[in-house]
């Protein structure tokens, strides 16, 4: 059976919503529902998503292989554009603003009234869409339409673990996802949706367009402007129930599920969370496998509940906290490759369980589970540490680009690394590991790269586990105000890792990789310091650590090979039963990549790394009505090895998109690009520069084009923390 004969898309559906003394604005987009439940009378719960990915050209392949399924099952699947995306009037100024969640919060409010909802509302999403819809949760005003949320690799805390920041530390993607949203944004809305308007709307968003470097380089703290919308400063506030999902290598993501379900249970909520061994998508697609049979369970034992009011089956009934634990094996950048590895049952109460196994960072460059009786130092490379294997930050293995972490040697070799001696057996792990160190640095402006890897027994080679980013600015605490560090002195600093669910197998070797620098992933500070590590106790400090989160095994560890065999039956709906895509014959096919190159020699060397996303040209039919799609982007960061302040961000995109409907012949193109460098003035103080530009043409009578409209914006942002 073909879900699209039973479950068709909507119309276009309106909502008019309105922020403080803006002017009223029209949001649009369409919803899934069974047609052979429709009855006089007969009401639905309803399930909805918020996101600017546009829900008609953007999402809607995507969306098809999982709403129909769901509305199937009798709900009503709402996908709405935010303000200023896809064909939605008014204009987006950045992301998650209050404006954005008051316009959330009354279109939850008019689905609730709609004549075929009963009332009760669900919201989502992945990415974008899961953090709104846990902000809402949490919003002062949140609805009490709004029973239950469903977040999908989202994040709680917005300056530690999204994009931006890592503990203080710039992330190349604060850069890179500027320039990407700087992009997307620039697509206008369709005539076949909007009508003639879709000009005015288009050169409205122009012409207020922002770089969004603008904000986030500016707020280089915790403060009001991440803290605001950030759940995990709010945890009390959360209203309704809370599933929470990601996987260990969408790694930004994946970070704060344990927290949240602790945190969540401990202010009284209902919260169930789930971590798989995938990356930036859902359990049932992800890449790396195993995936789960993750679609009609989330709706008979979550939305069933919390929406219909109907209690979950007994059997079977996943854990609160549902984990996987990788196993050591040989690096590889695979996004295919099976993970090895068990899924075990945990619940809010894990970090009571977790027994601390300590290893001391010990001479001779050891991890060791003696304490040193004496100090010994040793310090990082005051070098630019170059990392050709780990590309990425986040949002890893989303099965269009192999993009895992390789090997790690390279990099290990380039930083100060501690080795445990060969495990005597197997070791469960699940928890945030932590390092704690005694250190003096001789700048005042120092970030940590700190890496867990465990090293083969049988290659040699260095495969990473988990790994976090420190600015030492924030050595008094993730809220305290940061201070600079003082040349010489010596301080302690404890520094938890990211999340991870692992256990290192019997004769693998447990490695600790420091160094002040990591490119591309970590944006260098302006001088590469150089940080000396003391080894044993120094100056009435403890012994230098590190803390794995130990694990030992549950009795319901038991119930989970049958609650999740390795190989599923996956439910999904066939996307291309609602829209067609093909690519044009003998048109260009595209693809998507990353590298990494060495160019020029001496002081002119430097080192190029590309991420390149090539649309090709398409044809896509469905409810897109023949769209053509001819798109091409790609991304560039270099730097000289001898000198960070050389670091420059560029980006360009290319769309052309055109169809001929029925008003006519449309057809459009915009350009993009972006530069984000840094300077220092006269007066030694450094500064973010930025530059980033749009040129968007419509069709003239002779069939070509002509300009529409062009936008730049930039500016200067000193560099106060950074």
């Amino acid at each position: 059976m073909k879900l699209s004969q039973k479950v068709p898309i909507s119309d276009t559906i309106e909502f008019q919503v309105q922020y403080a003394d803006k002017d009223p604005i029209t949001l649009r987009g369409h919803y899934w529902y069974n047609q052979d439940s429709m009855a006089p009378g007969r009401k639905f719960p309803a399930i909805v998503e918020f996101n600017p990915y546009r829900c008609l050209d953007g999402t809607l392949s995507g969306d098809c292989a999982f709403y129909p399924w769901v509305a199937y099952k009798e709900y009503l699947c709402f996908r709405v554009d935010l303000q200023g995306s896809g064909n939605s009037g008014g204009v987006m100024t950045d992301e998650y603003t209050l404006e954005e969640l008051a316009y959330c919060i009354q279109v939850i409010n008019q689905i609730a009234d709609h004549e075929l909802c009963d009332g009760n509302v669900g919201m989502l999403g992945w990415s974008w869409s899961a953090i709104n819809s846990f902000m809402v949760a949490a919003h002062d005003d949140c609805p009490a339409a709004l029973k239950a949320v469903l977040v999908n690799s989202g994040t709680d805390d917005r300056y530690n673990d999204d994009v931006h920041y890592n503990n203080g530390a710039m992330l190349k993607d604060n850069v890179t996802w500027a320039a990407s949203m700087w992009g997307w944004r620039a697509r206008p809305p369709d005539p076949l949706v909007v009508g003639d308007k879709w000009q005015e709307m288009w050169r409205e968003r122009l012409r207020d367009a922002k770089f969004w470097f603008k904000h986030w380089g500016a707020h280089q703290t915790r403060d009001a402007y991440w803290s605001e919308t950030s759940v995990r400063d709010h945890y009390p506030k959360v209203k309704v129930p809370v599933n929470i999902i990601s996987g260990y290598q969408d790694v930004t993501y994946c970070n704060p599920i344990p927290r949240v379900v602790a945190g969540l249970a401990a202010a009284g909520q209902h919260v169930e969370g789930l971590i798989g061994p995938w990356g930036h998508n859902s359990p049932n697609l992800g890449c790396p496998p195993p995936r789960i049979e993750w679609l009609p369970y989330i709706v008979s034992n979550w939305w069933d509940r919390w929406l219909k009011g109907v209690d979950p089956p007994p059997d079977p009934q996943w854990p609160q906290l549902v984990v996987w634990l990788n196993e050591s094996r040989e690096p590889g950048v695979s996004i295919e490759d099976m993970e090895k590895g068990k899924w075990v049952a945990e619940n809010s109460d894990w970090e009571k369980r977790k027994k601390k196994l300590i290893f001391y960072l010990s001479e001779d460059n050891r991890l060791s589970p003696t304490e040193p009786q004496t100090a010994a130092s040793v310090a990082t490379s005051g070098h630019l540490v170059i990392n050709r294997e780990m590309l990425e930050t986040g949002s890893w293995g989303i099965c269009s680009i192999e993009d895992i972490p390789g090997d790690q040697t390279e990099a290990d070799h380039q930083s100060l690394v501690f080795d445990s001696e060969p495990l005597a057996g197997d070791l469960d792990c699940f928890g945030y590991p932590e390092v704690k160190l005694n250190l003096s640095g001789d700048q005042p402006l120092t970030c940590l790269a700190l890496r867990l890897c465990e090293v083969s027994p049988d290659s040699g080679k260095s495969h990473l586990v988990c790994y976090r980013f420190f600015n030492l600015c924030y050595r008094d605490g993730n809220q305290a105000p940061p201070r600079y560090v003082t040349p010489g002195e010596v301080f302690q600093v404890t520094i938890p890792l990211g999340v991870m669910g692992h256990t290192f197998k019997q004769g693998w070797r447990i490695r600790l990789a420091l160094s002040t620098s990591l490119f591309p992933a970590m944006w260098p500070t302006p001088e590469i310091a150089v940080a000396t590590v003391y080894t044993g106790p120094v100056e009435n400090f403890s012994a230098s650590t590190l803390t794995l989160p130990g694990r030992n095994p549950r009795d319901e560890d038991d119930l989970m090979p049958a609650l999740f065999p390795r190989h599923p039956e996956i439910t999904c709906v066939d996307s291309g039963d609602y829209i067609s895509s093909e690519a044009v014959p003998k048109g260009r096919k595209g693809g998507t990549h990353n590298e990494v190159k060495d160019i020029g020699k001496g002081r002119r060397k430097r080192v190029v790394v590309r991420y390149v996303s090539d649309g090709g040209e398409s044809i896509s039919g469905g409810p897109l009505q023949d769209l053509y799609d001819n798109s091409y982007a790609e991304q560039i960061i270099q730097i000289r090895p001898d000198d960070p302040m050389s670091i420059v961000a560029s980006s360009s995109s290319t769309v052309i998109v055109k169809r001929k409907a029925e008003n006519g012949k449309w057809k459009f193109k915009y350009q993009s690009s972006s530069k984000v460098w840094t300077e220092q003035d006269r007066e030694g103080k450094y500064f973010f520069r930025y530059q980033a530009n749009l040129k968007t043409y419509i069709a003239n009578k002779f069939g070509g084009y002509r300009l529409f409209e062009k936008r730049t914006d930039q500016g200067s942002i000193e560099r106060q923390w950074l």
